[in-house]
């Protein structure tokens, strides 16, 4: 492996002691700085090492020598390489139970791959097949895990062709697992693309206030936005005034604010590969009383489901507090898509806070809570923040007020 040649150790287990060694002796001359920064750069690659290792654990619990993974999100993840946003099958890391691993990339990505790839990984062009690169690199060895959602039948069934269908498994949520739970660094990541976030939706209200269309709204949003420091949107920017928005994935059009009526505003950018995923109802002028009443409604279950956010908790029940909210109210109907989901490297990911989920809440998990009602032809509404799951509270990652009347 390549990066093993660049450290003083050559194995994740032992790299770890380096760390630890390298970074916390206190400073005393300019030899010893030098030696801790360099400590420092070297810790940033082994945040990926550490991570290899809690995915080798996995594969030797299932029995298996390697996992194959080709979610552009869990590559990156594990790797470092920015997989996500790139064509389909551009690239393909292969996992071992040892800690290491081999990158795959197409020739136009070999420089970048090898520039910004971390932790113990080799980075080769994929000059051949799927199935032929494979099937070198495990020279007869051990079983095989596959993500099945990230590989096409042909791929799957090569690979059982050439190594036998009895060492190809599927190890789908593997990687998902390690990513439900984020790593400090991560946090940090998400809480700069919701400040970037909400910097974009104080821009676009105002745009709104002034009168104009969605579309213009979505943009000065999204070029605010980037000022603050976001590389780009994490979807398709939502901003929907009524009766548009009771649909609550349509996107921005040319539609103009009606006073008293609900815009819904639906949001996210990408900071360093990590989403945020914030939505606002925002109303210009006096709002009309079903609109207050309902908003009213949608900021008590979110509330609601806010308290009931702990370590341990199944993610079904926060959901079921907010839905119970609502339903006093005699507005449970309106309320047609789960409370949230988690986010990083993904926009929607592990955990799901739906009625039937069987996820349960860690400390570190990173969640959506995002009530809604939605009253056809009429309009919509819908508020919706990010937090952290932490001990003994739920963390807001945002400071955006709920409620916004114009």
């Amino acid at each position: 492996m390549g990066f093993l040649r660049s450290l003083p150790c050559q194995t994740p287990k032992a790299a770890r002691g380096y760390e630890r060694a390298r970074c916390f002796k206190p400073c005393a001359t300019s030899a010893t700085r030098l030696a801790q920064g360099l400590a420092y750069f070297t810790a940033l690659k082994l945040r990926r090492a550490r991570r290899l290792e809690k995915l080798a654990e996995r594969l030797a619990q299932r029995s298996l020598a390697y996992a194959l993974v080709s979610s552009p999100e869990n590559v990156e993840y594990l790797t470092g390489f920015p997989a996500t946003g790139r064509p389909p099958r551009a690239c393909y890391f292969l996992a071992s139970s040892d800690g290491r691993g081999v990158l795959w990339v197409s020739k136009l990505d070999l420089e970048e791959a090898e520039e910004r790839a971390e932790g113990f990984v080799e980075v080769r062009a994929l000059r051949k097949g799927l199935g032929e690169e494979v099937e070198e690199a495990l020279k007869g060895e051990g079983r095989l895990g596959v993500e099945l959602g990230g590989l096409s039948y042909r791929e799957v069934e090569e690979l059982q062709r050439r190594l036998g269908a009895a060492r190809v498994a599927d190890s789908s949520g593997l990687v998902e697992e390690l990513r439900a739970v984020k790593e400090a660094g991560e946090v940090e990541l998400i809480k700069r693309a919701v400040e970037a976030a909400e910097r974009g939706i104080e821009k676009g209200v105002e745009a709104l206030a002034q009168g104009a269309c969605e579309r213009e709204a979505a943009g000065i949003m999204e070029a605010e936005a980037r000022r603050a420091g976001a590389d780009g949107v994490a979807f398709d920017t939502i901003v929907s005034c009524s009766p548009g928005s009771s649909q609550p994935h349509r996107i921005a059009g040319g539609n103009v604010p009606k006073r008293g009526e609900p815009i819904v505003i639906d949001f996210g950018v990408r900071v360093s590969g990590y989403c945020s995923d914030l939505s606002r109802t925002v109303v210009v002028g006096e709002p009309r009383p079903w609109v207050e009443e309902a908003l009213e409604a949608v900021i008590e279950a979110k509330r609601a489901a806010e308290e009931a956010l702990r370590p341990g908790l199944g993610a079904g029940k926060v959901d079921l507090k907010a839905r119970s909210l609502l339903k006093s109210r005699r507005l449970a109907k309106y309320f047609i898509h789960g409370l949230g989901h988690g986010v990083g490297l993904s926009v929607h990911e592990a955990p799901t806070l739906t009625p039937r989920s069987r996820d349960r809440l860690k400390a570190g998990m990173v969640v959506t809570i995002e009530p809604g009602l939605y009253f056809k032809g009429r309009g919509g509404l819908r508020v919706e923040d990010v937090y952290l799951v932490a001990k003994g509270r739920a963390l807001k990652l945002g400071r955006l007020e709920e409620w916004m009347v114009l």
